[in-house]
């Protein structure tokens, strides 16, 4: 596959995506299946869909960034962002009138310190 101008290879990059909106499924049936048979309220669903957000990216970001082995934050920001934008449009296509701009801002503040954290730690894990 071809590379972009910054030698990033978008085949990372898209691996990273899969692998995050796997990991957010598997989470939000474990998720589900909690709410469902334990005595958890419902009212912990938005606390618990911002943790499945932030795990998913995270983890997502960092093997991102350790697979790609080098520009750790460039590929780590690149899969948070490209996720964001299909939580984005997922949610405005499903629920159009629950996105917020408080709500927007909240993901966007997530998505930075994703990117960040999981390129900084994917990096590191990196054996030398």
């Amino acid at each position: 596959m071809e590379k972009l101008a910054l030698n990033i290879s978008p085949r990372i990059i898209f691996k990273g995506l899969l692998f995050t909106c796997f990991l957010t499924l598997i989470l939000c049936l474990f998720f589900s299946l909690c709410l469902q048979y334990t005595p958890l309220s419902e009212s912990m669903l938005p606390k618990g869909t911002s943790f499945i957000f932030f795990i998913s990216m995270f983890l997502g970001a960092t093997k991102t960034a350790y697979t790609a082995g080098n520009k750790g934050i460039v590929y780590s920001s690149s899969v948070s962002f490209a996720y964001l934008l299909l939580i984005i449009l997922g949610g405005i296509f499903c629920l159009p009138t629950l996105f917020t701009f408080s709500l927007f801002l909240k993901k966007i503040f997530l998505t930075i310190i994703c990117g960040i954290l999981g390129g900084i730690i994917g990096i590191g894990l990196i054996p030398y």
